[in-house]
């Protein structure tokens, strides 16, 4: 036994390096193919893939024993997908004929004649199906993050802000393409803007946003001893500040300041302090260069096109919200189907809102939750909010062992995610679904416990 346990303590700087490495090199990877969505089903496809050899891999590793103490870790992976698993198992006819919002199907089914088969609450098992399935990248991504220790968190948020600033550097590509070439990864990106790996601009700004707060969480230590390293990373900061601009997210320029704060609210400590006068005068230069960039681009037709965006003319997500919440009424208190938007939102479209283009999201998260998953997953995603926010709010005070600076990453990451859900769907992108994962991860599996070994 004795021998077994030392053993174990032996092997464990070992483990962790590669539970690191794996994290390193699957995180990543899931920000680059996990950027289409539903609409590109090859790269989900091969997200999941990846999710599942690396689940192998994972395993093999031991990193479910790292997670020995995470018990609200598995209650938030159990409560992500016990509403879609619910919603699949096939009732009686009397039973699901009965549910609100079903007539439709009924009738569609006594045409074929199988009105009298058992059939799931679930208006579109398949798309069910497939968005439970698409579940399993991110909730891995959740996983591994809360398996490694703190350095391995470190040397992940390093690998996470790296990443937004090669998506910058595709992104140029993309500008200087004018939305043609190679860089074009998927079908219907917008062209003239700055998308990166990304499928829409307001995916980009998110990791872009979410990639400067992991570059000032990694490296901010290291800048308040270094002027070099102060000057590399304020210089980062704005060229990241400046890809967001650049994807012309509306929502994500407006989310920029926000991210800021953040930073600002880890770094404030080394700014005012008496010994480090000469950083706020670098960081003053920094930004007064900045601003001077700022105002010579000011001309240039990607910011002008960006500007243009502002006039907010032709607006279409009012009637989209409009007919959503028509649709969440007919299928309450049940809900849908988790994937069956584009199922459900025809017929509850009003005549003078159809357009040419059948509408794929409700375009904000949480009436598409509701549509789909009505009081059930309501219920359930405020239950893991309540987990995640006490985990956080212990995380800031300092009274759970998560360092200060990926607490604060996790804020970040999850304000601007939640805030820019109530006009897009960042949950449904497997990639910025990951990054949410990992800041999830952070504080709700303190790194000096989820470090322990078995003996």
């Amino acid at each position: 036994m004795m021998h077994d346990r030392a053993m174990n303590h032996a092997d464990a700087p070992g483990q962790d390096r590669a539970l690191t490495w794996l994290a390193l090199a699957y995180i990543p990877l899931l920000l680059v193919f996990g950027g289409g969505g539903t609409p590109a089903p090859i790269s989900e496809l091969a997200c999941q893939v990846l999710a599942a050899l690396a689940l192998l891999g994972w395993v093999a590793l031991r990193g479910p024993d790292q997670l020995q103490h995470g018990k609200p870790l598995w209650w938030v992976i159990g409560l992500t997908v016990l509403v879609p698993a619910v919603q699949l198992i096939p009732l009686p006819p009397a039973l699901w004929q009965a549910l609100p919002g079903r007539d439709l199907l009924r009738e569609s089914l006594a045409l074929v004649g199988t009105d009298q088969s058992w059939w799931p609450l679930s208006v579109a098992p398949q798309r069910t199906l497939d968005g439970l399935l698409a579940l399993l990248p991110p909730l891995l991504a959740l996983a591994m993050a809360a398996s490694l220790s703190e350095s391995g968190r470190q040397m992940l948020l390093k690998a996470m802000a790296i990443f937004a600033l090669v998506s910058v550097a595709v992104g140029a590509g993309q500008l200087a393409s004018a939305g043609h070439g190679p860089l074009q990864f998927y079908v219907g990106n917008d062209a003239g803007v700055l998308g990166g790996f990304q499928a829409n601009r307001n995916a980009q700004v998110d990791v872009l946003l979410i990639g400067l707060i992991a570059l000032v969480a990694a490296w901010h230590e290291r800048a308040g001893r270094s002027r070099a390293v102060l000057a590399a990373v304020g210089a980062l900061a704005l060229l990241l500040l400046l890809g967001a601009f650049l994807t012309g997210s509306r929502t994500g320029i407006a989310l920029a300041p926000l991210a800021l704060a953040w930073c600002l609210y880890l770094v404030r400590g080394e700014l005012f302090s008496q010994t480090s006068l000469f950083r706020v005068r670098n960081l003053a230069l920094a930004g007064g260069i900045g601003i001077g960039l700022a105002a010579a681009a000011w001309q240039t037709r990607p910011i002008q096109q960006v500007l243009l965006r502002f006039g907010f003319s032709g607006e279409y997500r009012p009637d989209i919200w409009r007919d959503t919440l028509f649709a969440i009424d007919q299928y309450w208190p049940l809900g849908s189907g988790l994937g069956t938007f584009t199922r459900v939102i025809g017929p509850a479209e009003r005549l003078e809102a159809i357009g040419p283009v059948l509408p794929n999201r409700a375009h904000n998260e949480y009436l598409e939750l509701l549509l789909e998953g009505g009081l059930p997953l309501a219920l359930t995603w405020a239950a893991m909010a309540v987990l995640v926010l006490l985990a956080l709010l212990r995380a800031l005070r300092g009274t759970s062992g998560v360092p200060r600076a990926q607490a604060v990453f996790s804020a970040g990451t999850l304000t601007i995610v939640t805030l820019h859900s109530l006009v897009d769907y960042p949950f449904r992108s497997m990639a910025l679904a990951g990054l949410v994962g990992v800041a999830v991860a952070f504080v709700l599996v303190p790194p000096a416990r989820s470090g322990n070994l078995k003996s």
